[in-house]
């Protein structure tokens, strides 16, 4: 029977302008990642899932995980049949950091497999960063995006773009994160992926 870690990425009770209330955002990561979770559980598969998130809540003083994960257990009341146990990371600060924390996690609980759940325009990061900052060839990464955005702008019927960095930046892996960074700084509300599927597109499959 394999194992496999489910990471949930976090989302901030300090919302910035532009981008969707906490409650919204959460819940429909939590939604995809339980959809996962009951895929994988059916399929014989253990499934942990892993909630990063440092932020403090300028608020009510909680630690975004900690936030995350009350609300988890609210939300889905048969949690522990579907899940072997929840572990939460609360140092993680952004992307980069929750990569390396759950790969070093995963090796230790000796899974070999994570899926990060996020919103559709967060995912092309999660890409990125698995695919270069990470160095774990034992260990299989994927992605998986829930339906909705964390941006507002990202959640008016864009279809995401999910890069293929394997594909583009086996030659030229920093170059290729240094172009991908730079998508990300159009301007500051504005994170949504751009495209559709330029993979296939080079590759003469569309």
């Amino acid at each position: 029977m394999g194992k496999t870690i489910v990471s949930v990425y976090g989302y901030s009770e300090n919302i910035v302008p532009g981008n969707n209330p906490w409650e919204q955002v959460v819940s429909d990561r939590f939604d995809g990642a339980m959809d996962l979770a009951k895929f994988l559980k059916k399929h014989g598969i253990d499934v942990d899932m892993y909630i990063s998130g440092g932020t403090v809540s300028k608020e009510t003083g909680r630690i975004e995980a900690d936030a995350m994960h009350d609300f988890l257990k609210k939300r889905y009341n048969n949690l522990e049949e579907i899940v072997d146990e929840v572990i939460l990371d609360k140092e993680s600060k952004n992307t980069q950091d929750n990569v390396n924390k759950i790969s070093s996690y995963a090796k230790e609980a000796g899974a070999d497999s994570v899926f990060g759940v996020s919103s559709r325009d967060h995912v092309g990061r999660i890409i990125t960063q698995q695919a270069y900052l990470q160095n774990k060839p034992d260990l299989t990464m994927g992605v998986f995006s829930s339906n909705g955005s964390y941006s507002i702008n990202g959640s008016n019927g864009i279809t995401p773009m999910i890069l293929e960095p394997p594909f583009f930046g086996q030659d030229d892996p920093k170059g290729l994160y240094g172009m991908y960074s730079k998508l990300f700084k159009l301007t500051p509300y504005q994170k949504v992926e751009i495209g559709q599927e330029i993979v296939g597109k080079v590759e003469g499959k569309q």
